[in-house]
């Protein structure tokens, strides 16, 4: 596919064709056949799954679990049974704090993470240290905000019972060095997860290869709707995962005083899931294979490049993170002007980017900053929209300098 061809299959753009739309690492738009896909479903054969003979059920059923092998070939795992369904990755996080780590982490212990992750994995942390008393350290940072690989094992005892670290940066784009981090795992005997959100539309994922023991991403940034997430497990691990939510759908035989559990993965899939949300996830998995990574990388390298080129042009910014990107994320700031007003006067122009601390609140301010402008770019895009948007920054600049 080119570009445009890539571009007309999202009626987003078609809908709304003054708008320029660079907050993708927000979430991405939706292509047509997503959109069809789930319309589908409650027009043709809405029904809940796994529960019934008829045969909305068991089509309703097939495409649901249709998504979860689409998932595990995307990743190449093991066993589709390796797939979780969840919320999203943070709920996936949160799956991984509760049903895993809080059984055998005690007071003292470390769960080691960095400074620079998302706040859907620093929080879950936070508050699993909370109810057990132990505590969150950080892996070294570099100057260009990744982690310091030659580091990491100044930083690691038989205290630390978890690693964690996202695998592309939502705030400067930098892709981590997850190889040799979980090589260092590995060899360490910790467990180790890696939050995806960021790189599942960008570079393709191989969970055997990477050796990780946890992988998760959203599904509404891999052009799949909200709600809908992915936490990849090895078996070994997902053996021993206690379910911290209850009810139906995740058990096998009922008393009035006791139950047993189903097998897995759907002991950790309780209630009615997001029946519709995972069969359109499923066929956003289809959407980037037809386009397949090698398009992907390509169109998104020329976009950053293109993008970091004209940026670099306007007077008085100060882009965060120095280092190559691995995918077309900029978040910046104009000296003398905040980020709020900046990202308001764009707006008025049909401009969509994102402001404040980006759900990053400890890195931006690691980075001396109260907040900052992000623009985030996908397939989607192309250089004239890139064009545009630096004409009207600099208008928006010389407006708000006055």
């Amino acid at each position: 596919m080119t570009g445009e061809e890539i571009r007309n299959c999202f009626p987003y753009f078609k809908s709304n064709k003054k708008s320029i739309y660079f907050d993708s690492a927000a979430t991405t738009h939706k292509p047509q056949s997503v959109i069809d896909t789930i319309i589908s479903f409650y027009q043709k054969y809405n029904s809940n799954i796994h529960r019934s003979m008829n045969k909305a059920a068991t089509i309703a059923t097939q495409k649901f679990e249709n998504s979860r092998s689409l998932v595990k070939e995307l990743l190449n795992a093991e066993h589709s049974s390796e797939i979780v369904f969840t919320n999203g990755a943070t709920d996936s996080i949160n799956l991984v704090a509760q049903s895993f780590l809080k059984k055998q982490i005690k007071k003292n212990d470390i769960i080691l993470i960095s400074e620079t992750e998302h706040h859907s994995n620093l929080v879950p942390w936070q508050q699993l240290a909370l109810e057990t008393g132990a505590k969150i350290d950080f892996l070294p940072i570099r100057a260009d905000l990744l982690v310091d690989t030659d580091k990491i094992k100044a930083k690691i005892n038989d205290k630390v019972k978890l690693i964690s670290t996202h695998h592309i940066s939502s705030i400067s784009g930098g892709k981590q060095n997850i190889e040799k981090i979980i090589k260092i795992a590995r060899s360490l005997n910790i467990p180790i997860l890696i939050d995806g959100a960021q790189a599942i539309a960008h570079t393709p994922i191989d969970v055997k290869e990477l050796d990780c023991d946890f992988y998760c991403f959203s599904g509404h940034k891999l052009f799949g709707p909200t709600g809908t997430g992915i936490l990849y497990s090895k078996s070994r691990h997902l053996d021993g995962f206690i379910p911290y939510k209850f009810g139906g759908g995740m058990v096998d035989n009922v008393g009035l005083h006791e139950n047993s559990f189903s097998e897995l993965p759907h002991r950790l899939e309780a209630g009615t899931p997001n029946i519709s949300g995972v069969i359109g996830l499923g066929e956003a998995v289809n959407f980037v294979k037809s386009v397949g990574f090698s398009v992907i990388q390509e169109i998104e390298t020329s976009l950053a490049e293109k993008f970091n080129h004209e940026l670099s042009k306007v007077d008085d910014c100060v882009l965060v993170g120095s280092g190559p990107r691995s995918a077309p994320i900029f978040t910046f700031n104009i000296e003398g002007i905040h980020h709020y007003d900046l990202a308001s006067l764009l707006s008025e122009y049909n401009i969509c980017t994102r402001s404040g601390h980006l759900c990053s609140q400890p890195m931006i301010e690691m980075c001396g900053l109260s907040g900052a402008v992000r623009a985030s770019l996908s397939i989607y895009n192309n250089e004239e929209e890139i064009e545009n948007f630096m004409v009207i920054l600099k208008k928006a600049i010389s407006f708000l300098k006055r």
